[in-house]
């Protein structure tokens, strides 16, 4: 591999990389704006409460 390509190769890595931490410098605390979102949802509730029971199952079988 010659120079030339190993140098493109950086180059376009480097960009790459510096778009990657462009996009997630501004998702920092993100959370904080969907925390509680689901509050009295109960489509989220049904969620937790068959997740509680796969994961009470899966607890018994593995025991």
């Amino acid at each position: 591999m010659s120079s030339k390509v190993i140098e493109q190769s950086i180059s376009d890595l480097k960009r790459r990389v510096a778009k990657i931490e462009a996009n997630m410098s501004g998702s920092r605390g993100g959370w904080k704006k969907i925390a509680g979102a689901a509050k009295d949802d109960q489509h989220f509730a049904e969620a937790m409460r068959l997740g509680a029971k796969w994961r009470k199952q899966a607890n018994q079988e593995n025991w």
